[in-house]
């Protein structure tokens, strides 16, 4: 499978050190962005850990005849999951770190998307935008139960909160989403820094300027120049992928 990808990640405007981290791997058909928590070392050190080991087991486990996308990126951020957390034991100064996943694993014809926490995953595929994957937060889960509307999220006080992160607990549940895939395709990765400044009227806008001037890397230092000019209040990432073939 081909891909046209771009991907970027850059400190904001308000943050001292960027904790987010991002790995594109086209000749794995991987593609990560991660967006760490856990004072000053524990979140780049958590996020980091994710984007090293990942690659790592995914490599891995192709290599194995009959291997599974669904169980190779379970089990890959779950073995992710269990390194940051004995680290964070070993290292006092790190405990508590932990760090929001999600990592796009293409295997022939299908997409699967491995999640946790509140960084997010969008499609495009004529013309329409759809986030595809649910976040992992305090506010979705408010949203669910008819508390507040998906207007009223970003103004809640509660919407940094997370409820599921890799590292932060001993396990963690992996949310597996898998997609048919097409020819044209777009898959937009981004931490909470691009989605939660930039809204998806916003994102759908510059992902369709991207396909009537398919620059990839172009197009995603767009997106973090427009959260950015919202502010810049925290890390931004993004990774775009095209499905060409």
């Amino acid at each position: 499978m081909k891909f046209r990808v771009g991907c970027a990640t850059d400190i904001g405007r308000k943050r001292s050190q960027n904790q987010d981290s991002v790995t594109s791997n086209p000749e794995l058909g991987l593609f990560v962005v991660a967006d760490g928590m856990g004072g000053h070392r524990g979140g780049e050190t958590a996020s980091k850990m994710v984007v090293d080991l990942v690659p790592q087991y995914i490599k891995k486990a192709q290599s194995s005849r009959g291997w599974s996308a669904r169980e190779a990126i379970s089990r890959a951020i779950g073995s992710a999951n269990s390194a940051i957390f004995d680290r964070a034991r070993r290292e006092p100064e790190l405990e508590g770190m932990g760090t929001t996943t999600v990592a796009l694993l293409f295997q022939g014809d299908t997409l699967t998307i491995g999640h946790v926490g509140d960084s997010r995953c969008y499609m495009a595929r004529e013309g329409g935008l759809w986030q595809a994957t649910r976040d992992h937060s305090w506010v979705q889960e408010k949203m669910r139960a008819g508390l507040i509307t998906r207007d009223q999220m970003k103004s809640d006080r509660n919407k940094n909160v997370i409820t599921r992160s890799v590292g932060f607990e001993s396990d963690v549940q992996v949310e597996i989403y898998e997609v048919q895939l097409r020819a044209g395709d777009v898959f937009l990765l981004c931490s909470d820094g691009l989605s939660g400044l930039v809204d998806d009227a916003e994102i759908r806008a510059q992902v369709e300027r991207y396909r009537a001037d398919p620059d990839p890397e172009t197009a995603v230092r767009s997106m973090i120049a427009a959260a950015n000019a919202n502010g810049g209040d925290d890390n931004i990432s993004t990774i775009l992928v095209e499905v060409l073939a």
